[in-house]
């Protein structure tokens, strides 16, 4: 598997970062690695076995783009719910990945009155 370049790397790292409303030092702890370790991947490129778990949140960004209105995906994304154990969307993506946001995401968006 090659590196996601350092330009392209830097892209994808910023729409997951702006998307989602982190930090550098949040979106770090997302991949479990330091900040200093993004600023690494923003200049030499996104690490081959790194390279997957990026795209995913890329994934994940987009989705919620097209689902939710922009603005509200910071808060979203924060907000604790108890179909996530009474954590938020970021603390599972930490703890436990991005598998459970996509199925609470489908039990959400599917959820009817």
């Amino acid at each position: 598997m090659k590196t996601l370049t350092a330009p392209r790397g830097a892209a994808l790292l910023d729409r997951i970062r702006t998307t989602l409303g982190l930090h550098e030092s949040e979106l770090a702890d997302l991949f479990g690695v330091r900040r200093q370790s993004i600023q690494e991947w923003r200049t030499k490129g996104v690490p081959a076995a790194r390279r997957a778990s990026v795209e995913r949140l890329v994934d994940l960004a987009h989705v919620l783009r097209k689902e939710i209105i922009e603005s509200r995906i910071p808060e979203i994304v924060r907000t604790p719910d108890e179909w996530l154990d009474g954590k938020n969307m970021l603390e599972t993506i930490e703890q436990r990945g991005i598998d459970p946001i996509y199925a609470y995401l489908r039990r959400l968006f599917s959820y009817s009155k």
